[in-house]
């Protein structure tokens, strides 16, 4: 008997919850527009320089946030990777809205046709998010857990902690979450691991940053204590290799666009009235990593409270996996001190500690080594907590909570507090007491306009509900559209879920 693979199931269950919950809204911050624009601009000309972003004017300025390169364009500061990574989904919204009628006209003007393929792309990042979750089970059932435990802790992951909300924006955090947790899958099962080497090197090509976790791959390789020497050192130097080769891509890139080896395009006088004289200060590592693990809006242990079970498990994963209890102490270890340093540790605008969505599923990784002594019962504790934090950051946008409003005539925002700057330093930081969803929901700022798009509850559907009311050219969105986003991604999850079901069951049955 052919039991169906649990984590091809759990790979439709949640690509179908993420698409159905998508925020379907690209446009709030450049993190996301941006990218989305590479996009775009990759399948009208041929490169991923943004000319977009001048065309349209925000209080009588550009929305541009990056640098103009040697050859007189404008070029977004993130790595080539996501734009070739979303394409897929770019091209599949251009199919939808030409068969949906909708016409595209030149920016500003063609906002509605933007609005609705800007959506349709977004959800390359339910897919990768799914991909995520798909790769632990992977990882997961190859440490040995048994499938009925290996699918309970995928749940976990992807309904519990903050690769949920990342799931439904067009963040790249999504992409590195699945790049790693496939990475870990390979590596423990000790195959394909050439794949598992390019996984780790397009994570970096995405992200540049993602450099900083890499090298622990290699780390848990090392300390695996079972593994025979040649086959240790080939993954070693593979990985290696993998992580030297990302790192080139992104210095010819930068010498292409700049003409410097390690200028990346960020342009933080755009941002702030007064940026920071380095971008990464070690003595302001301290209160960063208060950020990251203490407060209320950015611990880890807020937005995915089963990492908390599974750092106090690194101890019993020691004794049973020991190359796995390394590489993930070691993965947290660099990014919390990199992250923490950084500016902006919190990540800027963006629901809980946005750098550390990719290791999210590295952290769960030890809770699925049998005998590990993690009672079922706190997992589930994490789980309900987890889960009322997404499906809160899931309903209520970011934006809506953290960025700045008027009142009394000044800008007011909850989530940054402005400081009296020291030489090189920025005059605003994150702000700690931040809790949130607090403003949103207290303030009447998340229900106060709902008419407008992109305002209220975060859903793709109810956001093309409101294009169709107020945005120039939105009558040509036909009113279909909305339940067309809905009703086939429900009839996924539910067929998902049944299957999912039915082959534990049959695995059961199995001697």
């Amino acid at each position: 008997m052919i039991v169906p693979r649990p984590a091809v199931r759990l790979f439709w269950g949640f690509f179908a919850l993420y698409a159905l919950t998508a925020s379907g809204n690209a446009f709030r911050v450049p993190d996301e527009f941006e990218v989305y624009f590479q996009a775009e601009h990759l399948a009208d000309a041929g490169d991923i320089s943004v000319p977009q972003t001048l065309a349209i004017q925000e209080q009588g300025a550009p929305i541009f946030f990056g640098e103009f390169g040697r050859d007189g364009r404008p070029y977004a500061p993130y790595g080539p990777g996501a734009a070739f990574l979303i394409l897929p989904f770019h091209l599949a919204g251009r199919l939808v809205a030409a068969a949906a009628g909708i016409p595209r006209a030149p920016l500003p003007g063609g906002i509605a046709w933007e609005f609705v393929v800007g959506g349709i792309t977004s959800l390359a990042m339910a897919f990768a998010a799914a991909l995520a979750v798909a790769g632990f089970c992977r990882a997961a059932l190859a440490l040995g857990a048994a499938p009925p435990d290996a699918v309970r802790l995928s749940i976990v992951l992807g309904a519990c902690t903050i690769l949920w909300p990342y799931g439904k924006t067009l963040y790249c955090e999504a992409w590195l979450a699945a790049a790693f947790a496939w990475t870990a899958a390979l590596l423990i099962e000790r195959r394909r691991i050439a794949v598992a080497a390019l996984l780790i090197a397009l994570a970096i090509v995405v992200k540049p940053t993602a450099i900083v976790v890499a090298p622990a791959f290699a780390v848990a390789v090392l300390c695996e204590p079972d593994l025979e020497r040649r086959r240790r050192w080939r993954t070693i130097a593979l990985v290696v290799v993998a992580i030297g080769a990302a790192g080139l891509v992104h210095v010819g890139w930068n010498l292409y666009r700049f003409g410097r080896l390690l200028d990346f395009g960020y342009n933080l006088a755009g941002m702030i009235p007064y940026p920071p004289a380095r971008p990464f200060v070690l003595e302001q590592a301290p209160r960063g990593l208060f950020v990251q693990l203490l407060t209320p809006g950015k611990s880890i242990f807020v937005w995915a409270p089963a990492a908390l079970l599974s750092v106090v498990a690194l101890r019993s994963c020691w004794r049973l996996r020991r190359g796995l209890a390394v590489g993930v102490a070691f993965a947290i270890a660099t990014a919390l001190v990199f992250y923490a340093a950084l500016f902006l540790p919190e990540g800027g605008y963006a629901h809980g500690p946005r750098h550390l969505v990719p290791l999210v599923p590295l952290l769960l990784l030890p809770l699925a080594v049998p005998g590990i002594g993690v009672a079922r019962r706190a997992v589930s504790a994490c789980a309900i907590a987890g889960f009322a934090i997404a499906a809160l950051a899931v309903t209520v946008s970011f934006f809506e909570d953290q960025s700045p409003v008027q009142i009394g005539g000044r800008a007011v925002s909850p989530y940054y507090e402005r400081i009296e700057p020291g030489p090189g330093e920025a005059n605003l930081r994150y702000r700690i007491d931040y809790v949130p969803f607090k403003f949103a929901l207290t303030s009447g700022h998340w229900l106060a306009d709902t008419r407008a798009a992109g305002n209220g509850p975060d859903l793709f559907a109810l956001h093309l509900v409101q294009a169709r009311r107020t945005l120039p050219g939105g009558d040509s969105i036909p009113a279909w559209l909305p339940w067309a986003v809905t009703l086939p991604w429900l009839m996924v999850l539910f067929t998902a879920a049944f299957s999912l079901r039915r082959s534990l069951a049959l695995s059961a049955q199995l001697p």
